[in-house]
């Protein structure tokens, strides 16, 4: 049986289209969410809604990256992120996810200390979880084959990127065609050899990059699977 879960960072307002267009494929998310960020957050009220229907997860106080910054800052920032989501939701928040996917073996250390029980990472196309604090995911929502909001020189970056990725998975070249067959591709080669299937990515950039009829194309395909189980991030630790 193949696992599948889906994490969210940022915590964006878009995140509630996100939500409902899991909860129309029976798909659960966890989202990763800090007390300040630079666009919409979520409000307070939107995020205790959250933690009944899925699962919030800490993304630091103010989505610095905790490999740029001391013991005393890091602690502060992971910390900190925990007490303030358990405060607004009434709950254990179990789950860290480090900001850019960006850590070192002493952020490690801390995430563990201060009783998280697991972290992701921005590492992509795995399909099994090797280190509760080093989840690895399997495919992000972004553009492919290029992206238009950069120069010329870098318009097939998405392509380049993740190329080799994809093919790990099996994914034909053709495939790649668009983010929407590349992962449903992606998808079907996770069913076939089991283990976990997670899919990733930011509500923002979804809006930005308007790939939300691609994005619920593929929930509609990977959703309600009967040979699938369903879960939020810390079930898979």
């Amino acid at each position: 049986m193949l696992v599948v879960t889906t994490s969210w960072d940022d915590g964006d307002v878009s995140d509630k289209r996100v939500i409902e267009i899991l909860d129309r494929y029976g798909l659960k998310g966890t989202f990763y969410i800090p007390k300040e960020y630079w666009g919409e957050r979520l409000s307070e009220d939107d995020i205790k809604a959250i933690s009944g229907e899925h699962e919030v997860g800490a993304h630091t106080l103010s989505h610095i990256d905790l490999s740029k910054v001391d013991t005393l800052i890091a602690t502060k920032e992971i910390e900190g992120s925990k007490a303030w989501l358990e405060e607004i939701t009434g709950k254990n928040i179990q789950m860290f996810c480090y900001p850019r996917g960006r850590f070192t073996p002493e952020t490690v250390r801390i995430v563990k200390d201060v009783g998280f029980h697991g972290a992701r990472t921005t590492q992509l196309f795995a399909l099994t979880v090797q280190n509760p604090f080093e989840i690895a995911t399997t495919i992000q929502v972004y553009p492919l084959p290029f992206k238009t909001d950069t120069g010329f020189m870098r318009v097939f970056e998405p392509l380049q990127q993740r190329y080799a990725g994809f093919r790990s998975l099996d994914v034909p070249f053709f495939a790649m065609r668009s983010w929407e067959s590349a992962a449903k591709a992606a998808f079907d080669t996770a069913l076939q050899k089991g283990g976990v299937f997670h899919l990733w990515g930011h509500s923002w950039e979804i809006e930005k990059y308007d790939l939300w009829d691609e994005f619920e194309q593929v929930c509609a395909h990977i959703g309600r699977q009967s040979d699938c189980k369903y879960v939020i991030n810390a079930e898979l630790v």
